[in-house]
């Protein structure tokens, strides 16, 4: 039986390489902010505001490039199945300060247009928790993010 199944779906799993996206980390990073944006089931012009500022000035961006990317995360974040496919790399190759900022970036955006949706605040407590951040961390940002502004 064990022959007929190997027939009938071939002899060797895929390779790891098919499975697994290697996403360039800036559009990762922008494809889980368009998420967010999207988490309340409407994309305010604040909100996406917030993302090109952050994307700029992260990762020293003009603002042609921010458009571009902003595309390519809206048409990878369409395709998308799960979130892991975003923080699979940012949490195997980030330092912990780079997660940190990401959610704090979630925040930012989050918080953009004055208000914390329910939708949004259930979404950056999956994405913290599958970045490995703490609790504690995850709230002390939300809190950074509510008082600067």
């Amino acid at each position: 039986m064990l022959d007929q199944l190997k027939r009938i779906f071939g002899s060797e799993p895929p390779s790891s390489a098919v499975l697994q996206r290697h996403e360039p980390l800036d559009l990762a990073t922008a494809a889980l902010l368009i998420e967010l944006a999207r988490a309340d089931f409407s994309e305010s012009t604040a909100e996406l505001d917030a993302i090109r500022q952050i994307l700029g000035k992260r990762f020293g961006l003009t603002e042609q490039t921010v458009d571009e990317l902003m595309v390519k995360a809206m048409h990878r974040a369409d395709r998308a199945v799960s979130l892991h496919e975003f923080t699979h790399r940012l949490n195997t190759e980030l330092p912990e300060a780079d997660k940190l900022a990401i959610v704090e970036m979630l925040w930012q955006v989050s918080h953009a247009d004055g208000h914390i949706d329910k939708y949004e605040e259930h979404l950056i407590r999956r994405i913290a928790g599958l970045l490995h951040i703490s609790d504690r961390d995850r709230v002390r940002l939300k809190l950074k993010t509510v008082m600067d502004r």
